[in-house]
């Protein structure tokens, strides 16, 4: 008896010896040679996957990918969100082109952008089962349990390389919290830390973090302090800061990025030794400035030119004029009002019939040259498709309103108001907080005790761009943002300053 309890005893712990090791990663076995690895990312296209004078379009960088596989190159094709929301060519199909484009292209993963969100959250898992590639978010979860993939592995040349989908935390007030309701945004940091320690320990040779963090000095955390606290990163494709790959480099050399809005595509050369390390890194960003001879696919291009064609007898038409410059770029917004985010403000006051108008910073896209103002251009201005809302404000609510929407400077950010009917004095050297003074409503005091009718976007009205004061209110419903822009050109026809 003795004898069969040793010898039982032996097979189970033999047994147990083979449960362990079957749950572990098998060991890698160094490479017969170094290997190259090619990885070709975008990030923020914003809807921008059509070729133009400015912008390579989803054709130019596939004909880019199909010449480097047909010589054999090893490829990855990764994108940093901001991507299937944007311009009204996507917007009408919300997302759908964008998402059939890149799996043509042959993208191998993405990450959700803040405005990504923008359709809300069920129809971003819609496009996410329609794409032929996966769209990976370890850090937002509903009800205890991640709504996407965390990561994929795939093997490159005999490398394994993990793809890791990291959103920012900021999407809870930079998309319209209506489409996020249960969603979790959990911080970055501490979950990458757990997936990589833990989930894929030992599964993969190089890492690649695929972040929508950015390197904006408003945001926290910022990409560079993934680095700073998960050491194992080998590389970041960075978005949502829209920064430049010669600025993201600056702040650390494991970080790329490629701007903004389609302009260029990233290309990150990996050299991977014998022992499964990253040995060289190399990147730059190719435009249609820079690289005058991108080819391309044919395949692709067709497509663009279907929806192109379908579409084009709406965008060409003409709306009104402008005999000046109508400023909506980027920093400018998001710093200080002008005549285009006024002018935006005058046409949600028109529709709303209300007091005073606001548009936010971070709702204009683009400027507007002199010249006809088609409905392309209109709906690139404003392309998300936000609601006019109304509600009554007392003159004593608008300091704080007021207050937030400057709270960043100097930084830019989103939240920078542009008014119609409403004027104030800015300190911004003063705290945050206490930097408003002389509100004029109609060029009079605002009268604390008074009501006065406020109107801006359902958007913020959800508490988009930090406006929690907004959020609960009861309000009125008018047209689009959009049409109450139309409406405003239509009513003045040419503008002048």
């Amino acid at each position: 008896m003795k004898k069969y309890v040793a010898v039982m005893a032996a097979v189970l712990a033999l047994f147990a010896v083979g449960c362990a090791s079957s749950g572990a990663a098998p060991a890698a076995k160094a490479l017969a040679a170094d290997v190259g690895i090619t990885i070709i990312h975008t990030n923020d296209m914003h809807g921008r996957g059509l070729e133009t004078a400015t912008e390579v379009g989803y054709p130019k960088i596939a004909g880019y990918v199909e010449g480097l596989k047909a010589a054999g190159k090893n490829v990855l094709v990764l994108d940093a969100g901001d991507t299937i929301h944007g311009l009204p060519w996507v917007n009408l199909e919300k997302g759908a082109p964008v998402i059939k484009l890149m799996s043509a292209v042959g993208y191998d993963a993405m990450v959700p952008g803040n405005h990504d969100f923008n359709y809300g959250q069920e129809r971003l898992f819609e496009l996410a089962k329609e794409a032929k590639f996966p769209i990976l978010a370890a850090n937002i979860y509903k009800d205890g349990a991640r709504v996407l993939p965390a990561y994929t592995i795939k093997e490159v040349g005999g490398v394994r390389v993990a793809l890791v989908g990291l959103s920012t935390q900021e999407t809870t007030y930079k998309s319209d919290p209506s489409g996020l309701k249960g969603l979790v945004f959990e911080h970055p940091v501490g979950e990458l830390a757990r997936l990589v320690r833990n989930e894929i320990a030992g599964l993969y040779d190089v890492l690649v973090v695929v972040s929508h963090i950015g390197l904006d000095g408003s945001s926290d955390p910022v990409s560079a302090t993934l680095l700073e606290s998960v050491p194992e990163i080998d590389l970041i494709i960075d978005g949502h800061s829209h920064t430049s790959l010669e600025s993201a480099r600056k702040t650390e050399p494991r970080i790329v990025s490629t701007g903004a809005n389609g302009v260029g595509f990233g290309v990150v050369e990996l050299t991977i030794g014998k022992d499964r390390k990253v040995a060289a890194m190399s990147a730059k960003t190719m435009t249609v400035k820079s690289e005058p001879a991108l080819v391309s696919s044919a395949a692709v291009k067709a497509m663009t030119d279907e929806i192109q064609k379908a579409q084009a007898p709406l965008f060409a038409e003409v709306i009104g004029k402008s005999a000046v410059l109508l400023e909506g770029t980027r920093g400018i917004v998001r710093t200080s009002e002008t005549n285009l985010g006024r002018l935006i403000a005058w046409g949600m006051k028109d529709a709303a019939g209300s007091d005073i108008a606001m548009m936010n910073g971070g709702g204009i896209r683009v400027s507007i040259p002199a010249g006809d103002i088609t409905k392309g251009i209109m709906y690139t201005v404003l392309p998300f498709g936000n609601y006019v809302w109304s509600t009554t404000l007392k003159g004593s609510e608008l300091d704080a309103i007021i207050e937030h929407g400057v709270g960043k400077l100097p930084d830019a950010d989103g939240r920078y108001p542009h008014f119609a009917n409403l004027t104030f004095t800015l300190d911004a050297t003063k705290p945050a907080g206490d930097r408003v003074s002389n509100i004029l409503v109609g060029g009079v005091p605002v009268d604390p005790a008074k009501n006065y009718s406020f109107a801006t976007l359902n958007f913020l009205f959800a508490g988009g761009d930090g406006y929690t004061m907004l959020t609960g209110r009861t309000y009125k419903e008018f047209i689009m943002d959009a049409d109450a822009f139309i409406k405003r050109l239509q009513k003045i026809g040419t503008v002048v300053d």
